[in-house]
C-alpha cells in the first residue's frame, strides 16, 4: 500500500518471535504481523521513556546515597530527626 512514511525492514528472529508471542494477549485479536511489531515498537518505547533515569545515572544516585551513610554529618538530612522517626515508627519492646 503506498505511503508518504518510510518503511523498515524488522527480520522476525527468534526474540522478536518471543516478545511477538508475549505482547499478544495484550494486543488486539487479528492485528496484522507488521501492526504487531508496530504496537509493541510503540509501547517498549512508552515503556522505557517511563521506567526513568538510566543505569549509569542510578549507579551515580546510589553512590552519592552510600557516601551520605559513610558521613552522616555531611549528609543532607537530619540525623536526629530520621532516629526520631525509625523510633516511633518501630518502637523497641
Amino acid at each position: 500500500m503506498p505511503t508518504e512514511h518510510r518503511r523498515i525492514q524488522v527480520t522476525e528472529n527468534h526474540e522478536l518471535s518471543v516478545a511477538l508471542r508475549s505482547a499478544a494477549p495484550h494486543l488486539p485479536p487479528n492485528l496484522p504481523r507488521s501492526q504487531q511489531v508496530r504496537e509493541l515498537a510503540i509501547e517498549g518505547a512508552r515503556h522505557l521513556a517511563a521506567v526513568g533515569p538510566d543505569e549509569a545515572t542510578r549507579r551515580k544516585r546510589l553512590e552519592e546515597l552510600a557516601e551520605d551513610f559513610r558521613h552522616p554529618g555531611a549528609a543532607p538530612w537530619d540525623r536526629e530527626a530520621l532516629l526520631e522517626v525509625k523510633q516511633r515508627a518501630w518502637p523497641v519492646r
